[in-house]
């Protein structure tokens, strides 16, 4: 957490839905999760509606190729068939895409 103490055994594998190069929202959970950074890894992304600028903010994150997706749905599906699939999405798309999001 924010104070240093370790609450959970390991890093939740965690995802982001949005929250590409130029998003506000984005950077402020990037920013929030590596303050505390014994409670989440960022793992894969959906970061942006166009997917190569998506996949090269993603790698440029530390995101490996592979785990940077062209989309929500296919981030979603593919994160499923994982054994070490993410445990945590942020959903850092505009407020009128959120609920879809979610519902998927």
């Amino acid at each position: 957490m924010l104070n240093g103490e370790k609450s959970i055994p390991r890093p939740l594998r965690w995802a982001m839905i949005g929250g590409g190069r130029l998003s506000q929202v984005g950077y402020k959970h990037r920013s929030g999760a590596l303050r505390d950074n014994t409670a989440f890894q960022l793992v894969a992304g959906a970061f942006d509606i166009d997917a190569a600028r998506g996949r090269e903010f993603g790698v440029n994150l530390g995101v490996p190729a592979e785990r940077c997706y062209d989309n929500y749905q296919q981030l979603l599906e593919e994160e499923a068939k994982r054994e070490n699939g993410v445990e945590a999405v942020t959903i850092a798309t505009p407020n009128g895409t959120h609920f879809e999001i979610a519902r998927a």
